[in-house]
């Protein structure tokens, strides 16, 4: 028998991005052990990872003003317990931004020193290979974020801090029901201004008092902190509750296989659904896709704020189906938007592939050249139309 365990931890980035530096802590284990880690610790019942890495931050660091920035992931490894039982541990990482240095290490835990390490030498001081793949992911982040810069977004974690608090309580009544957020806002690449918070639940009763408040809380916490965000809700079946055609099944279901890679828990329990999500067919998900683009595109609209929605719109259904592409061939790769356009290389999708490159660079930037984004958005239906020719083309 396998003694299971869940935990998280944050990667703590200063947010200067001009000379980014990450918390690490040296900590004397009692077998005498000497590691340097991050934060992280076991999830309390009934805690969420996102609400225990910051419990652990604070209670191994002493760091209290943190704020949320991006979702690196889920950690899993495999141990022999101190009694000789095998044990499986899962550890969900997050990365934290803070204005302060000020530490105090716990040392009844053994954490003798915290030590402020710029980004690109984190890794290189970090004691377990796996955690240095996860400190690669956060500066991974960093570095993307630093080229403009784009500074993090105080909005994003005002309201995921609101939601998932808020949250936590509303679904107490339903002990198998989730919330997760997935998009920029967990993979890091959100651009305030340009980006909505996508968040979805599931195990919940999409009539229920608890659904009806979820919607609220979200929508509520959009107004109040100036930021577009959306909830929807999951069917038993992986699709989209409210039943919005196939094109919000699709996603749904990309969405939920993704938790724990770039899905974040945010409040309640991991989904456990009835039926798993099922696979579709990649080209007809392609060719949704061309069709919204197509039918958005189409519309006539005057105002610059309607215009913006279009171009936003249309965008992300170019990223959706380089996400799409990339997860039917390695579902393991990470879904922001640098890491598809790497793994996309080779093929014959070269079309496809250099609008994505322009995409993220125009987003890198802060997104605030309308014609420009009008412009990209133009060429995604011939794109689309180039990616599901080489899906077609190719082998089965």
């Amino acid at each position: 028998m396998t003694r299971r365990s869940a935990s998280a931890g944050a990667v703590v980035v200063t947010d200067d991005l001009s000379s980014p530096r990450i918390l690490l802590l040296d900590q004397v284990r009692k077998t005498g052990e000497r590691q340097t880690v991050a934060p992280k610790g076991r999830l309390e019942p009934g805690e969420a990872p996102l609400q225990a890495a910051r419990r652990e931050v604070a209670e191994e660091a002493g760091l209290t003003s943190t704020r949320y920035s991006a979702y690196l992931g889920r950690e899993a490894y495999t141990f022999t317990d101190n009694d000789g039982m095998p044990a499986a541990k899962v550890v969900d990482w997050f990365l934290f931004t803070t204005s302060t240095t000020v530490t105090t290490p716990a040392r009844e835990e053994g954490f003798v020193r915290a030590r402020w390490i710029e980004a690109s030498a984190a890794r290189q001081a970090a004691s377990h290979p796996q955690f240095q793949q996860v400190l690669d992911r956060a500066v991974a982040v960093i570095t993307w974020r630093a080229a403009h810069p784009l500074p993090f977004s105080r909005k994003l974690s005002y309201l995921v801090d609101q939601v998932a608090a808020e949250a936590e309580a509303v679904i107490a009544g339903h002990p198998d029901a989730g919330v997760g957020m997935c998009g920029s806002a967990a993979r890091g690449d959100f651009v305030e201004g340009w980006s909505g918070v996508d968040l979805i639940a599931w195990n919940l009763p999409p009539t229920s008092a608890a659904a009806t408040s979820l919607h609220e809380i979200v929508s509520e916490a959009a107004r109040r902190h100036g930021s577009r965000a959306q909830l929807h809700l999951a069917d038993s079946h992986g699709g989209d509750a409210g039943r919005l055609g196939p094109l919000y099944d699709m996603k749904m279901r990309m969405v939920l296989r993704r938790v724990g890679l770039d899905t974040a828990v945010i409040a309640g329990a991991a989904p456990t659904l009835a039926t798993a999500p099922e696979q579709a067919d990649l080209a007809d998900d392609l060719a949704l896709l061309h069709e919204f683009a197509v039918a958005r595109l189409a519309e006539r609209r005057r105002a610059e704020s309607e215009r913006e929605d279009a171009a936003r719109r249309v965008l992300s259904v170019l990223s959706s189906a380089g996400r799409l592409l990339v997860a039917s061939r390695a579902p393991e790769v990470g879904l922001w938007l640098p890491d598809v356009v790497e793994a996309l290389r080779g093929g014959s999708d070269d079309e496809f592939k250099s609008l994505l490159r322009h995409y993220d660079d125009y987003r890198r930037t802060g997104a605030t050249d309308i014609e420009q984004a009008e412009r990209l958005a133009a060429r995604v239906p011939s794109a689309l139309v180039a990616a599901r020719s080489m899906i077609e083309k190719s082998p089965s």
